[in-house]
């Protein structure tokens, strides 16, 4: 069972793996000056509303602005927050809101394979710095291997009533101290709170 929160991990690897005759829906991808009012988000001053939960998708993490909305099927999207796109050393985070399926558990194992199988991640510690998850919130840091180069990458996932928030944080191993402090503070504002 594929679980609705893996989508962006997995969209590329799915579709292109699909039996022709099992019809999936592709992720819409929309740059967060150009999100309008829709049946899956609404426009709240600088925030965005997932309509069918009324969770808040906030105008930024620390520094990172949100940057694009992509939309994965009914109640399920993230926003991508990231300074300077996710390019040339910056690092950025995928926060996703969508209805749970299954446990907590059984969902951070499978995103802990996912992360191991497709990204040859390896657990690792927590970088100095950054802060430890929050109780009740799943959640490990990786090496891994995105693109064919080195990065840290580190998940966190709650779920609060029958919604599941996940966020997904990347950045290169080598990334610089003004990377790294952003990404520290924006992890800091503990997204995966329900807002």
């Amino acid at each position: 069972m594929m679980l609705r929160g893996l989508r962006l991990a997995l969209a590329t690897l799915t579709l292109a793996s699909a039996p022709p005759l099992f019809a999936q829906q592709q992720p819409v991808s929309t740059l967060i000056d150009e999100v309008v009012d829709s049946a899956d988000v609404q426009r709240e001053g600088d925030t965005l509303r997932h309509r069918a939960s009324g969770y808040m998708f906030p105008a930024s993490l620390g520094a990172m602005p949100a940057r694009k909305l992509i939309v994965y099927g009914p109640g399920d999207m993230s926003v991508q927050y990231t300074l300077n796109g996710g390019a040339n050393g910056d690092g950025w985070i995928d926060l996703y809101v969508y209805p749970k399926d299954v446990p907590l558990d059984e969902e951070a194992a499978a995103t802990d394979e996912i992360i191991r199988d497709h990204y040859q991640g390896g657990i690792t510690a927590i970088p100095q710095g950054f802060p430890a998850a929050e109780y009740g919130v799943a959640g490990a840091w990786y090496k891994a291997t995105i693109g064919g180069k080195p990065y840290l990458t580190h998940y966190q996932l709650a779920h609060h009533g029958d919604w599941a928030v996940k966020v997904r944080f990347s950045m290169p191993v080598d990334a610089a101290p003004d990377v790294r402090e952003r990404a520290a503070a924006a992890l800091a504002t503990f997204p995966t709170r329900w807002r």
